[in-house]
Parts: C-alpha cells; sequence; structure tokens
C-alpha cells in the first residue's frame, strides 16, 4: 500500500474506527494526485467532484470578487481535507478556488465513490460526519475570531492557535484570511 494512502487511512482511523471490510472497499477508490505550486484543485464555477487530502503540502481557498480582488478565505496544511464544500456536496458549481500554495501531493476520493462507500458502510459514513463536525467548530471558531477581535488580537490568535499558518502562509493571503490590509498585518507583527 502507498505511503500516503495509510497515512490517510490513519488520520481517519484515528477520527473513527474502521472495520476491516471499511478499509477493503475504501482503499481501492483512493489515487493520488500531485499539484505543482499555483495549480489549482478547484476552480470557482467548475463542479468539485474530488476529495483532497493533502498529504504533502499546503493550499488556500479563497473566492474572487468582480474586480478580481481575492479573499482567502481557509488555509490547509497536511492532514486537511481540501474541498469546496458548496460544490462538493451540492454537485453545483464552485463559489470559491482551492490553489496550492506550495507542490502538493493529494489522496484522492471521488464524489460518487465516497457516497457510494457511505451508503454500504456505516462506520465510513460515520467518519464523514465526524469530519464534517470538526470542520464546522473550526469554521465558527475562526468567524467568531474574525468578527470580534482587532486586527492585533487577530495575529496573536493566529499565533497561538495556528503558529504553522503563520510560518507557511505568504502574508498577503494570510491578511486578505485575517481581513486587514497588508500593511497593518506589517505594522502589527513590528510591535511583537
Amino acid at each position: 500500500m502507498q505511503e500516503a494512502f495509510q497515512h490517510c487511512l490513519d488520520f481517519f482511523q484515528h477520527i473513527h474506527p474502521l472495520k476491516p471490510a471499511s478499509i477493503e472497499a475504501l482503499l481501492p477508490c483512493f489515487s493520488l494526485k500531485n499539484f505543482s505550486k499555483k495549480e489549482f484543485l478547484v476552480k470557482q464555477g467548475q463542479v468539485s467532484d474530488e476529495l483532497n487530502f493533502v498529504y504533502s503540502g499546503s493550499v488556500r481557498e479563497f473566492f474572487e470578487d468582480t474586480d478580481a480582488n481575492e479573499t482567502n478565505t481557509w488555509f490547509g496544511l497536511e492532514n486537511s481535507v481540501a474541498i469546496s464544500t458548496y460544490s462538493f456536496f451540492s454537485q453545483k458549481p464552485s463559489l470559491t478556488n482551492i490553489q496550492a500554495l506550495e507542490d502538493v501531493q493529494a489522496v484522492v476520493l471521488k464524489h460518487s465513490d465516497l457516497h457510494k462507500l457511505f451508503d454500504q458502510f456505516h462506520d465510513i459514513e460515520r467518519l464523514g460526519r465526524l469530519i464534517v463536525e470538526q470542520y464546522l467548530v473550526q469554521i465558527e471558531e475562526m468567524k467568531i475570531m474574525l468578527q470580534t477581535l482587532s486586527a492585533r488580537e487577530r495575529y496573536e490568535y493566529m499565533i497561538k492557535h495556528k503558529p504553522e499558518f503563520i510560518q507557511r502562509i505568504p502574508l498577503k493571503y494570510l491578511a486578505s484570511f485575517l481581513g486587514i490590509q497588508l500593511e497593518t498585518l506589517s505594522r502589527v507583527r513590528n510591535h511583537k
């Protein structure tokens, strides 16, 4: 078994143990994809039919407004599930882009395969629900942080709770995610 597949499986098993029959059904559905830095995993306006488990590298999720201004909404590093949530689950055109910030190696699972597995294996369906629950908790935490904290407090929050973002995400993308101007973020960082 490929190391990336085993790693993904171990990650999933840590969230919820899977029965041998479920593992046997899941593994043939995995494929491995490589994305170069700046390559898109998902493009705004296209339907996303793949779940990407980031084995190595980093990605960002962002959208472009009508003036082509980018707003970053999420970052994923190793052990992240990178999907356009809206598009993947509704099978409608994506509202966001997901782009590699570094070279990325991802374990990929097709939408149709995932739903067949959900229908056949209760433990895989439960694993999916638990992953979605974790994601929703993170989203709410970030939403509250972004709405209630000052620019300095947002940056300090990231240092404390997401130091890997500070180390690996380019500042212009981090500033956009935090909802502050790059110059403001630079000032906040220099006053630490």
